[in-house]
């Protein structure tokens, strides 16, 4: 094992006031590769609060779309951009086909896109929409691949189904090593980032990170991921954010 990942996605209390399911979804998996390394896959979305079956958009989207990068990879040893359009253009073209299926327009899917494949040199992320990927860049220090999608208007933003064409796809290869990783939906946007200086709320990740990078065992990692959980549904976090709430880390060994 290469990487230790933790994540979570929690209902928001506007949800759960309203009785509705967590709209969020999060998916990722690690990847045997050909010569001994291993690529880390992984996937966030956050369903539109107005389209019908966002949790099942946001749901199907992150597992698809993991498998299909998981069974790219493992078939290449790497994945290059041209092979990211072609997956999500398949996931559009089959929640299209589910809209069709139940005669209802491909806007009841709305969802956004947040992901990553990672190997040893070579790290490809990518984005649909808000929420954000962040990457270390020293020790305890963390930037934006990108800063979150927002729309014309306050609390828009664009999603997966807008466009077959996706146009508001935004993909990047670093040639690098990458040590750490977090992906989070639109929900924690408030507490980790800050809309000023446009620049991330460092604590909070080295916070986080550093407990991840002590944990040793498969138990201590178990333990980790239920009180992420724990944290994402406290009273602190839920006082600033009543949405629902993605958090997904990785470190390596």
């Amino acid at each position: 094992m290469i990487w230790k990942t933790i994540g979570q996605s929690v209902t928001g209390t506007s949800h759960l006031q309203s009785q509705r399911t967590c709209e969020d979804a999060l998916a990722f998996k690690t990847c045997a590769l050909p010569g001994g390394d291993e690529a880390l896959i992984c996937c966030a979305s956050d369903g539109a609060g107005s389209a019908k079956f966002a949790a099942e958009a946001a749901n199907y989207t992150v597992k698809t779309t993991v498998q299909l990068l998981s069974e790219a990879v493992a078939a290449d040893g790497s994945i290059e951009e041209a092979s990211i359009i072609a997956i999500l253009e398949k996931v559009y073209d089959n929640l299209l086909q589910f809209a069709e299926e139940k005669k209802e327009n491909i806007n009841e899917y709305s969802c956004t896109l947040l992901g990553a494949v990672i190997t040893e040199f070579t790290a490809i992320f990518f984005q649909v929409g808000d929420g954000a990927i962040i990457r270390d860049t020293n020790a305890d220090q963390y930037t934006t691949i990108w800063w979150p999608h927002n729309g014309e208007y306050s609390n828009t933003t664009a999603f997966l189904v807008d466009d077959s064409n996706m146009s508001h796809l935004r993909v990047v290869t670093l040639r690098e090593t990458i040590k750490e990783v977090a992906l989070f939906t639109d929900g924690l946007q408030l507490l980790t980032l800050n809309n000023e200086s446009l620049s991330v709320h460092q604590p909070f990740f080295a916070d986080l990170f550093k407990w991840l990078r002590m944990a040793t065992q498969e138990e201590h990692l178990a333990v980790l991921n239920r009180k992420l959980g724990e944290y994402l549904n406290s009273e602190a976090i839920n006082n600033r954010t009543d949405d629902d709430k993605t958090l997904f880390l990785a470190t390596r060994f």
